[in-house]
């Protein structure tokens, strides 16, 4: 019997059995059937309870009207892919501070995609000589900021390695090309922008190169439209979250603006509390602290 015949039987005893079931309710009982699986007492309640499980998985299958062949092909490709290492979100940027929009898009790409974990790229210098805070100060703030999500990390590999990087690269794609891919080698990796920077993404040094060998994921802002189909990332595996998806319109600039006299409340929805205390107790929010 083939996985179509399979199905067929069961739709046939579903429907001489049973009435139609809400999908909640199917879920429900799946769930059930799985954790009495695990309570198994002997071979023969193994077999009715894994019978049980079964049914109803091939049942739910054929009420959200998909076969099981197709399911497990997608199973098996994705167990493949992860056979070929990781796939990491990297989402470049000099966290000048790291703010509460900064853990929103990592958070939201966690949950619109399949990456395993979500990495921040910090610089160690700003490839247009924009000031920056002290990038020791700048990275700490990030790993407390993200300490209680584990699937976010912070990369501190251009700047721990900013002496051999810089004097030969500084665009984002060539950093990428010639030092963090190679470094990371086991991994795959996507890269991660708002529409705001998606807008004038062709115009970066080695843009076709990233269009062509990352997957690009662009997280709408607020104010900020993406002409996908006409623009370098326009091929299907590059993906534009416009809707459905938690935006926010908070920038680092605003951070430094507002938190120039250290008054809480006007930082308090801008930044985690973490990063509210270490920006006081070192200072950084003085004028004289970007370099």
């Amino acid at each position: 019997m083939d996985t179509r015949e399979l199905q067929a039987l069961v739709r046939r005893s579903h429907e001489q059995h049973f009435s139609h079931t809400e999908l909640r309710e199917r879920l429900r009982d799946l769930a059930q059937q799985v954790s009495e699986l695990s309570h198994h007492r002997d071979e023969q309640h193994l077999h009715e309870q894994a019978g049980d499980a079964a049914w109803s998985l091939l049942q739910l299958l054929n009420e959200q009207g998909l076969s099981l062949d197709a399911v497990v092909d997608r199973t098996m490709k994705k167990l493949d892919q992860r056979a070929s290492g990781r796939l990491i979100a990297l989402v470049g940027t000099s966290a000048n501070p790291i703010t509460n929009a900064h853990l929103t898009i990592g958070l939201e790409v966690l949950a619109l995609t399949e990456v395993d974990e979500v990495w921040y790229l910090l610089p160690g210098q700003h490839p247009w000589g924009k000031k920056l805070m002290p990038a020791e100060h700048r990275l700490e703030m990030v790993r407390r900021a993200v300490a209680k999500y584990p699937k976010l990390k912070v990369c501190d590999f251009e700047i721990a390695h900013g002496d051999e990087i810089y004097p030969k690269a500084k665009e984002t794609a060539f950093i990428l090309r010639d030092f963090l891919l190679p470094a990371f080698a086991n991994h795959r990796f996507a890269f991660v922008m708002g529409s705001d920077v998606a807008q004038s993404f062709h115009e970066w040094g080695g843009a076709q190169w990233m269009a062509d060998n990352l997957d690009v994921y662009v997280i709408h802002r607020l104010g900020y439209e993406f002409d996908k189909e006409r623009s370098i990332l326009s091929a299907p595996r590059h993906r534009y979250f416009k809707d459905n998806v938690v935006t926010s319109n908070i920038s680092s600039s605003l951070v430094r603006e507002r938190g120039r006299t250290y008054e809480h409340e006007k930082l308090v929805a801008l930044v985690p509390d973490v990063v509210w205390s270490y920006l006081v107790e070192h200072r950084l929010l003085d004028p004289d602290v970007l370099k």
